[in-house]
């Protein structure tokens, strides 16, 4: 692990102890639930800046007509055109929310805030 991903991994786990988070950590990715739901917080760098990338499934064993299929894979690609923040898929009868914010510089407050819209 590089310099800048420690240090954002020991950043992260401060953030977490401040918020009393609901969360397990299984080699740099971390899961966070509350409630029925559940994220997984990867951190990641790239040309020496720092990420952090939120996967979620928002809705499972979605079982739909190929119509109706359709029709959502329409509304979510809308969705991803209005809403800046995080970009929505359908895959393996699953939606899925995907959200990447940079952290070179993040804050308790924007963390906290991040959490909570992705959590909600």
């Amino acid at each position: 692990m590089s310099i800048l991903l420690d240090a954002l991994r020991h950043r992260i786990e401060l953030y977490f102890q401040r918020l009393g988070a609901d969360y397990t950590e299984n080699e740099g990715e971390y899961l966070l639930t509350r409630g029925s739901a559940a994220v997984v917080l990867y951190l990641s760098e790239f040309d020496n800046h720092v990420f952090l990338d939120f996967h979620g499934a928002i809705a499972h064993n979605i079982q739909l007509s190929s119509e109706s299929e359709l029709a959502l894979y329409k509304t979510l690609l809308n969705w991803n055109v209005a809403h800046v923040f995080g970009k929505f898929a359908l895959v393996d009868n699953q939606v899925i929310l995907k959200y990447r914010m940079p952290a070179d510089e993040l804050s308790f407050d924007t963390f906290c805030f991040v959490v909570d819209s992705v959590l909600e």
